[in-house]
Formats: C-alpha cells, structure tokens, sequence
C-alpha cells in the first residue's frame, strides 16, 4: 500500500488524498466513554460516518462505557446497563451493523472510571480477530491515561485523538497553568496523531509545542439531508407535522440546555424581542439533563425565571432530543448560535446548508473555518440587547434574511461536503494503519 497523497487545499492546509491502491481494508476501533445513543455532537457526528468508513474500506469496531448519571436522559434510564456488575462487558450490541462492546461504568467522574475503561479497550484490542490497526479516541484525554496509551502502542496500534472542542489552560494562576500544559503536553505527545476539525484548534495545541502530527478535518454535512425549504407549500406542511402557525417567525437553537451552549443569555435577549414580534416564536432544540445533573439544578431555575419573565413563555419550545432536527431547522427562519465554547460547531454548519441566516455570538474557539462574518452568517456582540436588535432587523429586512441564507448555503457547499470529510478521513486512517503495519513489522523483525 502506497502513502496517502497531498493535496492543496484552498482552506488554507494539506487535503490527504484517498488513491484507489489504498481501497484494501484496514481495521478501525472508535473508543468513548459514552457513546450513542449519549447525545454528544463529536459521537453522534461519528455514528453519522460509520456507513461512509464502510464503503471506503474501513472496518469499524465500537468501545464504549455507559454514561455518567449527568449525562443521561430520562428515556436512557430504560437501558438495562445499570442492573450489570460495573467492570462487566454488556451484550454486544449494533449500531449500523457495527459491533458495539460496552463496558459498565461507574457513574461519577474519577480515576476509576477511566481505569475500567482503559483496561476494556486494551482487552477488546488484544481479543483474536478483533485487534485493530487504528483506534480513534473521541473521550476526553487526561494524563493519567497514558500508561494505557503506551500498551496499546505496543500492541502496534496506532493511536489517533478527536480534540475537538477549544481548550482554555487556567487563568487563575501562573503555575496552574504551566501545570496544565505540560501534563497536556506530555500526554498528547504519546500519541500517532490528533485530528482536529479547525485551524484554531490546530493553532490551540501547536502553542503547547506538541511534535505530534495534528491532521485538520472540517466536520462534514449531509447537503441531501440539510437543505432549504423548497417553496412555501413545502414550508406549510412541514409546520403544520411539527406543531407550528405557517404564520410563525420561528427562531431556533440546537444544542444541550446547559450553561455553556448560552441557553440563558438567548432568552435574556428573547425578553427584549419577543415584546417587538409577537408572532415570534422561540425554539430550544436539543436534551435538557437538569433532570439528572446535581449541578444544574440552579441554572435551570435561571431558565424557568428567565422564560416567566419574558411575557412570552407560551412562545418559548423545550423541544428535547429528536432525530428530525433537520426538518426543524428547515422549517425555521432564523438560527441563533450563543455558545460560549466550541471547536467548529456542526449546529451550525448545518443550520447553513439548510438555508438559514445564521447569528452568531463570538466564543472561545471560533475559526474562520466556520466562514465570513457579515457574509455566511453574523457575528454579533455578546449583549443581549444587540443580539434582540438583530434578530429583529432580519425579520424586517427579507431582502438581508434571503442573502444570508443564500450565501451560507453555497459555502458549505464548497466546502464543507460530508463526502469531501469522509475521503479525508479514509485517507488519514489508511495512512496510520500503514504505520501501524510497520511498527509491527519491526517488532516481529
């Protein structure tokens, strides 16, 4: 097999190129504490990948845990992962017809946790038949687990990490921090590569002087799956399936209710709209985990107060998890984005192949991978009046509404095509299982 080529690529970085002599399949290990059906965009967007892997040659096995307490929701409950010893391999499952071995976790954050996964992994990769050339880790990484990064490395492994969402070092102190990135340093460094979705990422890990090789890979959208609305007829009918007025002006914001995806300062900005349009109507999509998570018990008694006050509380929608958000944002008219940190954020990306003007509050992490300011989508101060101010001029300016949307559309065309970030993908896991192949071709010379 011949190593992957390069490509010039007008984002600005190297595009590996997928030649057909690297067609031969390769086998790939997807290791997550939690994976779906937990409701985390990086593994929801990777069970999205797995027919795309399939026809480009890569065989895919799944290593999960069950997820923290915190991060379920009330229908997740109904798993019977919770009645099994923690430590004990569940029955395998399938996610498009892909083998899933999940382990029992404990249900709160901590050194054993990791441990008993780490010690899964190693176990399903030593297994007959099922050891991997490739293992992609989307969990989070801390030092502590690079004693199993090394094992698997000499098990002739080659070892990837998804890092993506932006990463602040501590402010509150010079030897916290320099703490921080050395810890990070030491452990990103045992691994192959790191695959980011964004140049700022990029940038993020660079300035911890990492050697290791750091791929960039924008997230990739489904233009069949996220598309305009064709005409007002087909507008008309999706809103009447889903509940809405054809007379509606519909805003709509996809992600977790938590604190850090700025749910609450979009309804401080919906009480100084929603007085303006009364025939706006405001639309949460996404799961709530207050229900479960001991720590935000305060935070959504801030969004109970902050929907009461607004007046319109009968124009405020907790939609919750659903697998149709592209039927909702297909039917809306207006995407607002007020997340405080990210790596390049597929919500929006997909809000922008359907069509929608998009609005967007500047967070830590944002990329010029994400497009123009002022041109695919706006970029507007982090103060609720401005962003109300805003809203509203959309609404009254159709001309402004239509071009956005129009132009947003064409750029993630260009750019962001699922089928583009998949061939990069097949590319990067054929050219680490090379490796891998030659790392144990050492180690049996």
């Amino acid at each position: 097999m011949k190593d992957s080529g390069v490509e010039a690529s007008d984002q600005g970085y190297a595009r590996p190129v997928l030649s057909m002599e690297v067609r031969d399949t390769i086998k790939l290990c997807v290791a997550s504490h939690h994976f779906f059906p937990t409701h985390g965009g990086a593994t929801l967007r990777f069970v999205r990948y797995l027919p795309g892997f399939r026809e480009r040659g890569i065989d895919v096995e799944i290593v999960a845990g069950t997820p923290k307490g915190r991060k379920l929701l009330s229908s997740d409950m109904k798993q019977p992962w919770y009645t099994r010893p923690v430590g004990e391999f569940l029955p395998i499952e399938f996610i498009q017809g892909m083998p899933v071995h999940r382990v029992r976790l404990p249900e709160v954050a901590g050194w054993q946790r990791s441990s008993i996964f780490n010690r899964a992994v190693v176990q399903v990769c030593r297994q007959p038949g099922h050891r991997p050339e490739v293992i992609q880790i989307l969990s989070s990484l801390r030092p502590r687990s690079i004693p199993w990064l090394i094992r698997l490395k000499r098990l002739g492994i080659s070892v990837a990490y998804a890092y993506t969402l932006a990463t602040e070092l501590p402010s509150d102190g010079i030897l916290k921090r320099v703490r921080k990135g050395w810890g990070l340093r030491l452990l990103y460094n045992q691994l192959d590569s790191i695959v980011v979705n964004s140049r700022v990422l990029r940038d993020l890990l660079l300035d911890l002087g990492l050697k290791t090789q750091i791929e960039v890979i924008p997230n990739g959208v489904d233009l069949q799956r996220f598309r305009a609305i064709s005409n007002r007829e087909e507008r008309r009918a999706l809103r009447s399936v889903l509940g809405m007025d054809d007379s509606h002006k519909v805003i709509t914001a996809v992600g977790s209710v938590v604190p850090r995806k700025g749910s609450d300062f979009l309804l401080e900005a919906w009480s100084r709209f929603a007085y303006r349009v009364p025939e706006a109507h405001l639309y949460f999509v996404g799961p709530v985990f207050d229900a479960n998570h001991p720590d935000l018990g305060d935070f959504q008694r801030r969004i109970e107060g902050l929907v009461a006050a607004s007046g319109a509380s009968d124009r405020v929608h907790f939609v919750g998890f659903i697998e149709n958000v592209e039927e909702y944002l297909r039917a809306s008219d207006v995407f607002v984005f007020p997340s405080m940190r990210e790596g390049l954020p597929n919500v929006v990306l997909e809000a922008m192949a359907s069509g929608l003007p998009v609005v967007v509050t500047p967070f830590f992490g944002q990329s010029e991978d994400l497009g123009e300011p002022g041109q695919q989508y706006l970029l507007v101060e982090r103060n609720p009046e401005a962003l109300a101010r805003v809203i509203a001029e959309i609404f009254e300016e159709d001309g402004l509404r239509v071009t956005l949307g129009q132009r947003a559309r064409r750029w993630v065309e260009a750019n962001m095509d699922v089928e583009r970030s998949l061939d990069r993908y097949a590319a990067f896991y054929h050219g680490l299982a090379e490796k891998a192949r030659r790392r144990r071709g050492r180690e049996r010379n």
